[in-house]
Formats: C-alpha cells, structure tokens, sequence
C-alpha cells in the first residue's frame, strides 16, 4: 500500500495529463480533421491512480473541455489539500515525539 502522499502525488500527475490533453484538444479546436483526444482515471491496486490516454473520433466540444479545465483545478486543489493535511499530520507527530 503506497502512502498518502504518493497517492495524492500520483493523482496529481493524473490531473496534469488530463490538463495537458485538454489543452492540447483545444489548441487544435480549429485544425481541420482535427479529433479530440481523452484522458480516463484508472485506479492503481496498490492505490493511487494513473490517467490513460486514448484517441476518439470525437471533434472537440468547447464546453465539454471547459467541464473538464474546472474539474482537473478542483482535483489539483484537492490533492493539494491532502498534501498540506499529511504535512501538518507530520510536522504535530514530530513535536508530541520531541
């Protein structure tokens, strides 16, 4: 079992691809014969989670990659939240031990 902050630090690459790929569909919104390309989560066994990376046929819809800019910044701020949580964990343990 990895740890939280691996976990957290895993997700947060998974968001930093996902974040690259939309932006990438929408640096291309305008090329011809342009298709969008897709990012999904999956999970690891060992915990935290990798984000694969897939072609479609889909042409690239401006709201759906708006949905999907709003949603990796709330991930990035999530997993950030979880990394100050298990500093601030950390740094408590380390002062009750001193």
């Amino acid at each position: 079992m990895n740890s939280i902050t691996d976990i957290a630090g895993s997700a947060l690459r998974a968001f930093g691809t996902s974040q690259h790929i939309t932006s990438h569909n929408l640096a291309n919104l305008n090329t011809d014969d342009f298709k969008a390309s897709g990012a999904t989560f999956q999970e690891n066994r060992s915990g935290g989670v990798n984000a694969v990376v897939s072609g479609t046929q889909d042409t690239v819809e401006i709201s759906r990659k708006a949905v999907s800019l709003l949603s990796n910044t709330a991930g990035f701020k999530a997993n950030l939240n979880v990394l100050k949580a298990a500093d601030e964990m950390t740094r408590e343990l380390f002062s009750i031990k001193a």
